[in-house]
């Protein structure tokens, strides 16, 4: 069945019948910014309300009113069209215009947001929608589309925690709540499926790994071996602690139980390539010698390579023929 776009916008995809307009479809944007106290009954009401009067989270009794502005509204809706037709650099212009003189408005922050993210700045994208949720924080779009970004970086951590901040703070029935929560419900199915713990474990076990590689950044070998042999416990099937506990040994000079570490990353995957070149670097060297600390590179092989389907083997070999 061929989907139909919306009556008002005519761009996206409606999603929602509004009762207002005799069940014509709307999308989840026109119907947020038109809705009104005649809209009362329809589920997504309150969110409407939330939109018009909400709190900053930890301030107390502080309340705030959102400024509604319908001429900035229409601009920044107009420069998200030149985005959907492919005119990146127009709606930049459109919108860096807006920003200057409209640097606290949280719709203008977020139509930055998404112009960087479709010019694949996700670093930048991600601090405009930090902008537009501080000023705003109950925008459920800013929310979802700063998830969308965390997933094209890879970052699978902070893509969990902002779908789940996300459900937390938006309503039950609005769309991106419901699509948020079953994206994590079947993260949660296929996490416990492969690695036997829930989101939160999973979440628990990245901070860890987080704070390991830290230490290790910071040439604090037996520090870092202890984070990753609890990342490990946590979940045992995690190569990438594995492989680091590995090089852990190898800083320190325990060659026998750096390759014992590096061999249990590659049986958990066969492809880890990252634990595949250092094994061959820890075998050549002698038993009780500790690896130079000038050779130690962080690499997020997973992230970096393994996910855009690149080689670290032929980085490595590319580089080696380039020097000699």
């Amino acid at each position: 069945m061929k989907k139909k776009k919306c009556i008002l916008c005519n761009t996206a995809i409606g999603k929602r019948f509004c009762k207002e307009r005799n069940n014509e479809i709307l999308c989840s944007k026109c119907c947020a910014s038109t809705r009104n106290q005649t809209c009362e009954g329809c589920s997504h009401y309150n969110y409407a309300e939330k939109y018009q009067a909400a709190k900053f989270y930890n301030s107390g009794s502080n309340e705030f009113i959102i400024e509604i502005n319908e001429k900035i509204e229409k601009a920044v809706e107009e420069a998200l069209k030149l985005v959907n037709e492919g005119m990146i650099e127009d709606a930049h212009n459109a919108l860096q215009k807006l920003l200057k003189n409209y640097p606290n408005y949280h719709s203008v922050q977020y139509g930055m947001g998404i112009v960087h993210a479709f010019k694949n700045m996700y670093d930048e994208a991600i601090l405009f929608f930090n902008k537009a949720i501080e000023i705003f924080p109950y925008f459920t779009e800013a929310y979802y589309n700063k998830a969308v970004t965390f997933r094209k970086k890879c970052d699978v951590a902070n893509y969990i925690k902002t779908l789940k901040k996300l459900v937390a703070i938006g309503d039950e029935y609005d769309d991106l709540v419901v699509t948020a929560r079953d994206i994590l419900n079947d993260m949660e199915k296929y996490i416990m499926k492969n690695d036997g713990v829930n989101l939160d474990t999973y979440l628990d076990c990245e901070r860890k790994f987080k704070q390991a590689a830290s230490c290790m950044k910071n040439r604090q070998w037996e520090k870092a071996l202890s984070g990753f042999k609890e990342c490990a416990a946590i979940i045992g099937n995690h190569p990438q602690s594995w492989g680091n506990m590995g090089l852990c040994y190898a800083f320190m000079g325990e060659k026998q139980f750096a390759l014992a570490a590096l061999n249990k990353a590659i049986g958990i995957d066969p492809y880890y390539e990252l634990a595949i070149v250092n094994r061959v670097i820890v075998e050549k060297l002698k038993d009780g010698e500790k690896l130079s600390a000038n050779k130690y590179e962080s690499v997020e092989y997973y992230k970096d390579f393994s996910m855009k389907s690149k080689s670290y083997i032929q980085k490595v070999l590319e580089e080696t023929k380039s020097i000699t």
